[in-house]
């Protein structure tokens, strides 16, 4: 299976209960990539610090968690994991660049030693900016 991801969001809606991963990050980003994804017929998925990759329409509670280097070996584990179970074998990933935003840098560390520890490819991919301002 061939996927588009990228990394959650800091803004999340607080509406209680479980709701679609899509709904719960308010993100201009996650929106566009999922868009993206249905327009090449891929699945879309979401990389969070705290669940790994989840689907668009998973549903999920509300949650405040940042992934950081301390955690990467577990994380990367996890990934590696989903990976393999899902039969994920080219994940197109985008992500705003490390220069801008320095908290992207464990996320795409992540899905890129994920990949290496599995027959998976990955292209990473500058969340164009462009589309970010609109």
């Amino acid at each position: 299976m061939n996927i588009h991801a990228t990394y959650c969001s800091a803004e999340k809606s607080n509406a209680p209960g479980r709701i679609p991963a899509i709904e719960r990050y308010k993100s201009r980003r996650i929106q566009w990539v999922n868009e993206r994804a249905h327009r090449q017929g891929e699945t879309f998925f979401i990389l969070s610090g705290k669940h790994g990759l989840i689907k668009a329409e998973e549903e999920i509670a509300y949650y405040d968690y940042l992934l950081t280097s301390d955690a990467l070996k577990d994380h990367i584990q996890l990934l590696s994991q989903q990976l393999s179970s899902l039969g994920i074998r080219q994940v197109t990933f985008f992500a705003r660049p490390t220069s801008i935003d320095p908290n992207v840098l464990p996320y795409v560390k992540c899905i890129k030693e994920a990949c290496q520890m599995t027959p998976c490819r990955i292209d990473l991919i500058k969340y164009p900016l462009e589309e970010y301002r609109r």
